[in-house]
Order: C-alpha cells, then sequence, then structure tokens
C-alpha cells in the first residue's frame, strides 16, 4: 500500500515537472566582469532546490563564466560544466563534453548553454526536446528553450538583452520579460511560467551566494505572471528577494487526490477480503 501511494505521488509530482527549466538566458558583462542566468518554467521552483540559492541548472562561475543546463535535467551536468568552465575548458569544449555519449546517453533530452567572458558562447538542444525548442546565441549572451509557445520567446529574449542598458541583472530581467511577453512555456496559459530565477555573480561572490538574487514561484492558476513580479521588484531596488508558496500551497492539490486515491484503494482491498473470509 505505502509503496502504491508514493508511486502515485511520484507519478502525479512527475507531470508536473518534465523539465527543470523551460527557457533561459545565459550572459555576462566584460565591463564588469560579472556573470548570470535567467530562467523561467511551468515547472514549479519548488522541485528545483531552495528558492533563496542558486536553482539546480544554473551554474556561476565567478569571474569566469555562466552556464544552464534544463529541459529533461541531468543532475550530473550542472556540476560537471562548473568544473570545466573553473578547469579552463572553452565553451563549445564545455558543451562537447557533456553531450558525449559517454558522459550522457541521453543528451537528446537536454539543453545546454555556456557563455564565457572572453566573448565566447555555446549551446545545444537535444533533438527529442518537445516543440516549439531553439537556442541563440548572441554578444555574450545565450538563450535556449523547450515547449515554447513560439521561437520569438528565445529570439525576443536575445534581442532584449543585447539592446538594453544598464547592469548584467537588468539586462537579464528584460531578457526574461521579453520572453514572457512572447508567451513563454506553452503549458502555463497567461501566467506564461510558475517560476522566475535570476543569478548574478561578481568575481569576489561565492557561487553559491551570488550578490544578485532575485527568485518567485506562484501557484498554476492563481493568474499571478512570476516574471512579471520579479521585474518589478528589479525595478523597485530588490537585489536578494525570495517569494515563493510553501510546499502545501502548491501540491496540496495533488496530495489531495493520492488521500483519495489511497482511501478508496484501502476500502477496495479491505471489501475484497471481507468477501474472501466469508
Amino acid at each position: 500500500m505505502a509503496g502504491f501511494v508514493v508511486t502515485v505521488l511520484v507519478a502525479v509530482l512527475g507531470l508536473a515537472a518534465p523539465a527543470a527549466a523551460t527557457w533561459s538566458i545565459v550572459g555576462v558583462d566584460p565591463e564588469t566582469d560579472e556573470v548570470g542566468v535567467a530562467i523561467a518554467s511551468c515547472v514549479p521552483g519548488i522541485l528545483l532546490g531552495a528558492l533563496d540559492a542558486p536553482l539546480e541548472p544554473v551554474v556561476l562561475v565567478p569571474g569566469v563564466g555562466a552556464g544552464v543546463s534544463q529541459a529533461a535535467l541531468n543532475g550530473d551536468v550542472p556540476p560537471e560544466l562548473r568544473r570545466l568552465i573553473a578547469a579552463g575548458a572553452g565553451a563549445d569544449d564545455a558543451i562537447a563534453s557533456v553531450t558525449a555519449d559517454a558522459f550522457d546517453h541521453r543528451s537528446d533530452e537536454r539543453q545546454h548553454a555556456v557563455v564565457l567572458l572572453d566573448g565566447s558562447t555555446a549551446g545545444f538542444t537535444g533533438t527529442a526536446n518537445e516543440q516549439v525548442a531553439l537556442d541563440r546565441g548572441g554578444a555574450f549572451v545565450h538563450a535556449q528553450g523547450n515547449i515554447l509557445v513560439a521561437e520569438a520567446v528565445i529570439d525576443d529574449a536575445v534581442a532584449a538583452f543585447e539592446s538594453s542598458d544598464g547592469d548584467l541583472a537588468a539586462r537579464l530581467v528584460a531578457a526574461l520579460q521579453a520572453g514572457a511577453d512572447a508567451g513563454g512555456d506553452s503549458r502555463c496559459g497567461e501566467q506564461t511560467a510558475l517560476f522566475a530565477h535570476v543569478a548574478v555573480a561578481a568575481p569576489g561572490d561565492d557561487a553559491a551566494a551570488p550578490h544578485i538574487l532575485l527568485s518567485v514561484s506562484v501557484v498554476d492558476g492563481d493568474g499571478r505572471n512570476p516574471v512579471d513580479l520579479l521585474t518589478a521588484a528589479h525595478a523597485a531596488g530588490e537585489r536578494q528577494w525570495v517569494s515563493g508558496p510553501t510546499f502545501l500551497e502548491s501540491f496540496g492539490p495533488a496530495l489531495a487526490v493520492v488521500g483519495l486515491a489511497a482511501i478508496v484503494l484501502v476500502g477496495v482491498v479491505v471489501g475484497v477480503r471481507r468477501r474472501r473470509a466469508t
């Protein structure tokens, strides 16, 4: 019985999280040597780690570069990208390493990107990603996404990053907002996503505690757009800002379904055993 309930719970939650991030922007600023990543998705952010730290798909190597790994996330990829970037690997070489069959035989399900302060960028979109799926590179930026409303989500994000004024955080926020304005995650309707997250590290920062960390998660169907909320927080001067629902607020309905299914199953099993005993 316990095994059945766990299986159903995993299945229910799994329906909400087939991908770790749906669209993302990796960018660097050669003038300030800042590196950063912005991500958004219809996957609840609570599934990707603590909102008050860079989420699992985010790769920050202060003073060197940044990266992201998403879609059907392989948890081994972000730390490996971090190690490769820190060791001096080029963007293309880092991507080639984590997509090699010897490292990840299911790389066709992933998306990755790396941008370095030397100006090099590289991205990868596996052929098994759900459409619309693509990645685009620009000047000190790379954007990628899957299960999108349209290619404009990525094209507009890159254009916004390259045309925006301000520091790296401002340009990443502008790029994330442009992706949301173009429709974002195709599963989320007008909300475009259920979480939005921006992390920017300066050369002296600890990668686990960047000086800019903006993160907001909302509940599916509550009508709020997390990218809009994050953009407003940044415009208000927030640099360390986290907002999100509790686990029960996010998954209470799913847990209620699992509980009801368990009660029904127990009733059926008890009824069958009683009939057999008579």
